[in-house]
């Protein structure tokens, strides 16, 4: 699944196939994912619960089926299933994507327009965010939050008006994500990793020192958009500036980018094309490479999130001018 599913698994020491080994035990690491993935539930609880209007037994109901799938599913952290509003509006779009189906668990366009959140694939809307779950979405956005596409439902009766049901991904990491910056970061293990496999949150920085916005629950609306950053063909480089990022693979498979390693959470490397370790570094290293240190140490894994995470397996180029102008977005709007 696409940002969805690149599954990181936390563990203290060795890596033994399906189980790591741990103080002299085998432990699954699917367990050690489902049990993560629980404690993400009960932070996106007690976070919910302050931010919606749903009666508490509708919430808690709501967790366990979310953890219920995002196990199932292999969720890369704590996701939560939901449908749109308004797609009756959107019929002709929805059809579309019934004749011709996106690729699985796409992740759609958001944008704010008054007091909604829109979503959108291909540029054409498909449905509304329901307006119990926006104080708690909106947040968590500039964190990493994603909105993927599951699928249209009600097409199998001619005629029938159609649904959207929708996947809020990454939400538990990008709950820690926003915790951290807030200076009430959940409890570390002792790989120093955070909860759902996700790097655990960088150390304290001034948000004001770079520039981005501070992450403070609001009851207004406000969605940060960032421009894009496209990772274009290695072979573009042959032009390039240099201080462009070359991310190549080796014959043996391994991960290896035109900067220096910054190690943070990852002594054994970098990766791309997931979330994890790897390239929460990568991220890290990239921005140490183009941007100031501070800034570097506040966006490093949003960067991976919307950037890093997107890089295909072989590698690719990623344009400096690019990076900065993703750099320079985050000021406050």
């Amino acid at each position: 699944m696409t940002n969805l599913t690149n599954v990181q698994t936390t563990a203290d020491v060795h890596n033994d196939g399906d189980h790591y080994t741990e103080s002299g035990m085998r432990v699954p690491a699917a367990e050690i994912r489902a049990q993560e993935t629980a404690k993400q539930a009960g932070r996106w609880l007690t976070f919910a619960t302050e931010r919606t209007r749903m009666k508490p037994h509708t919430l808690r109901a709501k967790a366990l089926a979310s953890v219920a799938f995002s196990v199932q599913r292999g969720a890369s952290s704590f996701a939560v299933p939901s449908k749109l509003t308004g797609t009756s509006k959107h019929q002709r779009t929805l059809w579309a994507l019934v004749r011709d189906p996106a690729e699985p668990w796409a992740i759609l366009d958001l944008d704010a327009v008054d007091a909604s959140l829109v979503a959108s694939f291909g540029g054409s809307t498909l449905g509304l965010v329901q307006s119990k779950h926006l104080r708690w979405v909106q947040p968590l956005l500039p964190f990493g939050l994603t909105v993927h596409l599951s699928r249209v439902t009600g097409h199998d009766y001619e005629g029938y008006s159609l649904g959207c049901n929708v996947v809020f991904g990454h939400v538990g990491s990008a709950l820690d994500g926003l915790l951290g910056a807030l200076g009430n970061a959940p409890q570390i293990s002792g790989d120093g990793m955070a909860g759902g496999g996700m790097p655990s949150p960088a150390p304290a920085v001034s948000m004001a020192s770079c520039n981005v916005p501070e992450a403070r629950p609001s009851t207004a609306l406000r969605l940060v958009v960032s421009p894009s950053v496209p990772i274009r063909p290695e072979h573009e480089a042959l032009t390039a500036d240099p201080d462009d990022v070359v991310l190549y693979r080796r014959l043996d498979g391994s991960a290896h980018a035109t900067v220096d390693h910054v190690v943070r959470h990852s002594p054994t490397g970098i990766d791309w094309g997931r979330r994890g370790s790897g390239p929460a570094d990568l991220a890290l290293s990239v921005l140490h490479r183009l941007a100031d240190p501070h800034c570097a140490e506040a966006l490093y894994q949003r960067f991976e999130v919307e950037v890093v995470a997107r890089v295909p397996s072989p590698g690719g180029l990623i344009r400096a001018a690019d990076v900065r102008a993703w750099v320079a977005a985050q000021a406050p709007r």
